[in-house]
Protein backbone atom coordinates (compact mmCIF):
# COMPACT_ATOMS: atom_id res chain seq x y z
CA UNK A 1 0.00 0.00 0.00
CA UNK A 2 0.97 3.26 -1.03
CA UNK A 3 2.16 5.87 2.11
CA UNK A 4 2.94 8.81 0.18
CA UNK A 5 3.87 10.14 -3.32
CA UNK A 6 5.98 12.80 -4.53
CA UNK A 7 5.20 13.64 -8.36
CA UNK A 8 4.63 17.39 -8.46
CA UNK A 9 2.01 17.01 -6.03
CA UNK A 10 0.94 15.76 -2.52
CA UNK A 11 -0.83 12.74 -1.92
CA UNK A 12 -1.65 11.36 2.07
CA UNK A 13 -3.46 8.01 2.08
CA UNK A 14 -4.79 6.19 4.46
CA UNK A 15 -3.94 3.31 6.74
CA UNK A 16 -0.98 4.43 8.27
CA UNK A 17 -0.10 2.07 11.43
CA UNK A 18 -2.41 3.48 14.51
CA UNK A 19 0.95 4.10 16.20
CA UNK A 20 1.77 6.63 13.78
CA UNK A 21 -1.21 8.87 14.97
CA UNK A 22 -1.09 10.89 17.95
CA UNK A 23 -3.78 10.17 20.52
CA UNK A 24 -6.55 12.49 19.87
CA UNK A 25 -5.97 13.56 16.52
CA UNK A 26 -8.18 12.89 13.39
CA UNK A 27 -6.71 10.80 10.72
CA UNK A 28 -6.88 13.13 7.66
CA UNK A 29 -8.84 12.01 3.93
CA UNK A 30 -6.54 11.78 1.49
CA UNK A 31 -6.08 14.40 -1.28
CA UNK A 32 -3.82 15.27 -4.50
CA UNK A 33 -2.39 19.42 -4.75
CA UNK A 34 -1.53 20.05 -7.72
CA UNK A 35 -0.69 23.37 -9.67
CA UNK A 36 -0.35 24.43 -13.44
CA UNK A 37 0.24 27.45 -15.52
CA UNK A 38 -2.00 29.17 -18.49
CA UNK A 39 -0.42 31.96 -21.12
CA UNK A 40 -2.22 33.43 -23.46
CA UNK A 41 0.06 35.57 -26.06
CA UNK A 42 -1.95 38.49 -27.68
CA UNK A 43 -1.22 41.13 -30.31
CA UNK A 44 -0.33 44.47 -28.90
CA UNK A 45 -2.33 47.15 -29.85
CA UNK A 46 -1.14 50.15 -27.41
CA UNK A 47 2.10 51.66 -26.27
CA UNK A 48 3.21 54.13 -23.80
CA UNK A 49 7.08 55.49 -23.37
CA UNK A 50 8.95 57.60 -21.56
CA UNK A 51 10.00 60.87 -23.11
CA UNK A 52 12.58 63.03 -20.87
CA UNK A 53 14.48 66.54 -21.39
CA UNK A 54 17.82 66.90 -19.60
CA UNK A 55 19.72 70.30 -19.19
CA UNK A 56 22.56 71.19 -17.26
CA UNK A 57 23.93 74.34 -15.84
CA UNK A 58 26.29 76.07 -13.09
CA UNK A 59 23.18 76.95 -11.29
CA UNK A 60 20.05 74.98 -10.31
CA UNK A 61 17.55 77.93 -11.17
CA UNK A 62 19.46 78.09 -15.09
CA UNK A 63 19.23 74.46 -15.41
CA UNK A 64 15.70 74.88 -14.69
CA UNK A 65 14.80 77.50 -17.54
CA UNK A 66 16.87 75.94 -20.06
CA UNK A 67 14.36 72.44 -18.87
CA UNK A 68 11.71 74.43 -19.25
CA UNK A 69 12.44 75.75 -22.65
CA UNK A 70 13.50 72.46 -24.27
CA UNK A 71 10.51 70.49 -22.96
CA UNK A 72 7.87 73.13 -24.04
CA UNK A 73 8.35 72.53 -27.60
CA UNK A 74 8.47 68.84 -27.44
CA UNK A 75 5.03 68.65 -25.94
CA UNK A 76 3.62 70.62 -28.61
CA UNK A 77 5.55 68.75 -31.21
CA UNK A 78 3.42 65.51 -29.79
CA UNK A 79 0.30 67.17 -29.30
CA UNK A 80 0.39 67.74 -33.17
CA UNK A 81 0.81 64.29 -33.82
CA UNK A 82 -3.06 64.05 -32.53
CA UNK A 83 -2.74 62.99 -29.45
CA UNK A 84 -5.31 64.14 -26.61
CA UNK A 85 -4.30 65.88 -23.74
CA UNK A 86 -4.92 63.04 -21.64
CA UNK A 87 -2.28 60.92 -23.79
CA UNK A 88 0.52 63.02 -22.11
CA UNK A 89 1.25 63.70 -18.42
CA UNK A 90 4.11 64.24 -16.64
CA UNK A 91 6.04 61.05 -14.75
CA UNK A 92 9.05 63.16 -13.10
CA UNK A 93 11.17 65.94 -12.59
CA UNK A 94 13.95 66.42 -10.72
CA UNK A 95 17.20 69.33 -10.09
CA UNK A 96 20.08 67.44 -8.87
CA UNK A 97 24.30 68.43 -8.42
CA UNK A 98 26.28 66.67 -10.78
CA UNK A 99 29.54 66.80 -9.07
CA UNK A 100 32.16 65.72 -11.83
CA UNK A 101 30.81 65.25 -15.27
CA UNK A 102 34.12 63.29 -15.96
CA UNK A 103 32.93 60.15 -13.43
CA UNK A 104 36.12 60.64 -11.33
CA UNK A 105 36.37 58.72 -8.16
CA UNK A 106 36.86 60.13 -5.89
CA UNK A 107 35.80 63.56 -7.11
CA UNK A 108 38.77 66.43 -7.22
CA UNK A 109 37.95 68.98 -4.55
CA UNK A 110 38.59 71.73 -7.53
CA UNK A 111 35.91 69.94 -10.26
CA UNK A 112 33.05 72.36 -10.72
CA UNK A 113 29.71 71.53 -9.68
CA UNK A 114 26.96 71.33 -12.50
CA UNK A 115 23.40 71.26 -11.87
CA UNK A 116 21.05 68.70 -13.80
CA UNK A 117 17.22 68.87 -14.58
CA UNK A 118 15.45 66.48 -15.90
CA UNK A 119 11.72 66.51 -16.94
CA UNK A 120 9.84 63.06 -17.79
CA UNK A 121 6.61 62.69 -19.33
CA UNK A 122 4.73 59.65 -20.27
CA UNK A 123 3.39 59.34 -24.21
CA UNK A 124 0.03 56.54 -24.35
CA UNK A 125 -0.43 55.59 -28.02
CA UNK A 126 -3.11 53.83 -29.42
CA UNK A 127 -2.32 53.79 -32.93
CA UNK A 128 1.10 51.77 -32.61
CA UNK A 129 2.02 52.39 -36.08
CA UNK A 130 2.56 56.33 -35.16
CA UNK A 131 5.43 55.00 -32.51
CA UNK A 132 8.78 54.90 -34.88
CA UNK A 133 7.18 58.42 -36.15
CA UNK A 134 6.20 59.84 -32.46
CA UNK A 135 9.89 59.08 -31.20
CA UNK A 136 11.36 60.85 -34.33
CA UNK A 137 9.10 63.96 -33.57
CA UNK A 138 10.48 64.02 -29.89
CA UNK A 139 14.08 63.74 -30.60
CA UNK A 140 13.89 66.26 -33.34
CA UNK A 141 11.87 68.67 -31.08
CA UNK A 142 14.53 68.57 -28.21
CA UNK A 143 14.02 65.28 -25.94
CA UNK A 144 17.32 64.06 -24.78
CA UNK A 145 16.06 60.70 -23.90
CA UNK A 146 13.72 57.98 -25.00
CA UNK A 147 13.09 55.01 -22.62
CA UNK A 148 10.39 52.32 -20.78
CA UNK A 149 8.85 51.61 -24.51
CA UNK A 150 5.90 49.30 -22.95
CA UNK A 151 3.47 47.34 -25.41
CA UNK A 152 -0.18 46.13 -24.30
CA UNK A 153 -3.51 44.86 -25.42
CA UNK A 154 -6.83 45.79 -24.71
CA UNK A 155 -7.63 42.21 -24.55
CA UNK A 156 -5.74 41.54 -21.20
CA UNK A 157 -8.81 40.98 -18.90
CA UNK A 158 -10.50 38.25 -21.46
CA UNK A 159 -7.06 36.53 -21.71
CA UNK A 160 -6.94 36.57 -17.96
CA UNK A 161 -9.71 34.80 -18.13
CA UNK A 162 -8.94 31.97 -20.50
CA UNK A 163 -5.45 31.69 -19.58
CA UNK A 164 -7.43 30.72 -15.99
CA UNK A 165 -9.18 28.25 -17.66
CA UNK A 166 -5.88 26.33 -18.92
CA UNK A 167 -3.93 27.16 -15.66
CA UNK A 168 -6.59 24.84 -14.01
CA UNK A 169 -7.13 22.03 -16.52
CA UNK A 170 -3.59 21.90 -16.41
CA UNK A 171 -3.53 21.57 -12.93
CA UNK A 172 -6.09 18.88 -13.54
CA UNK A 173 -3.88 16.79 -15.91
CA UNK A 174 -1.31 16.25 -13.86
CA UNK A 175 -3.64 15.53 -10.68
CA UNK A 176 -5.21 12.78 -12.37
CA UNK A 177 -1.93 11.37 -14.08
CA UNK A 178 -0.86 11.20 -10.35
CA UNK A 179 -3.75 9.80 -9.07
CA UNK A 180 -3.73 6.63 -11.51
CA UNK A 181 0.22 6.81 -10.75
CA UNK A 182 -0.36 5.98 -6.88
CA UNK A 183 -3.23 3.10 -7.73
CA UNK A 184 -6.20 5.02 -7.17
CA UNK A 185 -8.56 7.28 -8.93
CA UNK A 186 -9.12 11.24 -8.60
CA UNK A 187 -12.20 12.16 -6.47
CA UNK A 188 -14.24 15.31 -6.19
CA UNK A 189 -12.63 18.45 -6.05
CA UNK A 190 -11.83 20.47 -2.79
CA UNK A 191 -10.53 23.89 -3.54
CA UNK A 192 -9.08 26.17 -6.39
CA UNK A 193 -7.15 28.98 -5.68
CA UNK A 194 -5.08 31.39 -7.74
CA UNK A 195 -1.96 33.56 -7.25
CA UNK A 196 -3.40 36.92 -5.87
CA UNK A 197 -1.23 38.28 -9.04
CA UNK A 198 -0.54 37.78 -12.31
CA UNK A 199 1.75 38.48 -15.48
CA UNK A 200 1.06 40.84 -18.40
CA UNK A 201 4.06 41.07 -19.98
CA UNK A 202 5.51 41.15 -23.65
CA UNK A 203 7.08 37.98 -24.25
CA UNK A 204 10.19 36.54 -26.17
CA UNK A 205 8.65 35.01 -28.98
CA UNK A 206 9.74 35.08 -32.19
CA UNK A 207 6.66 36.84 -33.90
CA UNK A 208 7.51 40.35 -34.50
CA UNK A 209 6.11 42.19 -37.37
CA UNK A 210 7.06 45.72 -38.70
CA UNK A 211 5.24 48.98 -38.58
CA UNK A 212 3.83 50.04 -41.83
CA UNK A 213 5.89 52.96 -41.63
CA UNK A 214 7.50 56.00 -44.06
CA UNK A 215 10.89 55.41 -44.81
CA UNK A 216 12.70 58.21 -42.51
CA UNK A 217 10.68 57.18 -39.42
CA UNK A 218 12.58 54.43 -36.51
CA UNK A 219 11.53 50.95 -36.69
CA UNK A 220 9.99 49.51 -33.94
CA UNK A 221 9.16 46.03 -33.34
CA UNK A 222 7.05 45.00 -30.41
CA UNK A 223 6.89 41.48 -29.21
CA UNK A 224 3.68 39.18 -28.19
CA UNK A 225 2.09 40.27 -25.07
CA UNK A 226 1.60 37.61 -22.64
CA UNK A 227 -0.95 37.05 -19.94
CA UNK A 228 0.17 34.36 -17.65
CA UNK A 229 -2.13 32.86 -14.36
CA UNK A 230 -1.14 30.27 -12.14
CA UNK A 231 -3.85 27.98 -10.65
CA UNK A 232 -3.38 25.13 -7.23
CA UNK A 233 -6.07 22.73 -7.30
CA UNK A 234 -6.62 19.88 -4.54
CA UNK A 235 -8.78 17.26 -5.08
CA UNK A 236 -9.92 13.86 -3.12
CA UNK A 237 -8.01 10.56 -3.93
CA UNK A 238 -9.44 6.88 -4.37
CA UNK A 239 -7.73 4.34 -3.59
CA UNK A 240 -8.48 1.52 -5.64
CA UNK A 241 -9.22 -1.67 -3.57
CA UNK A 242 -6.33 -4.39 -2.97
Amino acid sequence: MFRHLTFLCAVALPGLIDAQVPAGATRSSPEIVTSGSGVVKLKPDRATLTVAVVTRATSAAEAGRLNVSRILPVIAALKRQRLPDSAIVSTGYSVSIERDPLGRTPVPADAPQTYVARNAIRVSLLDLEMLGQLVDTALSAGASEIANINFASSQAADARQRAIVAAVRSARADAKAAAAAAGGVLGALIEVSLLPEYGVAGGRAADYYQFSLAAAATPLMPSDVSVSVQARVRFAFTPRPP
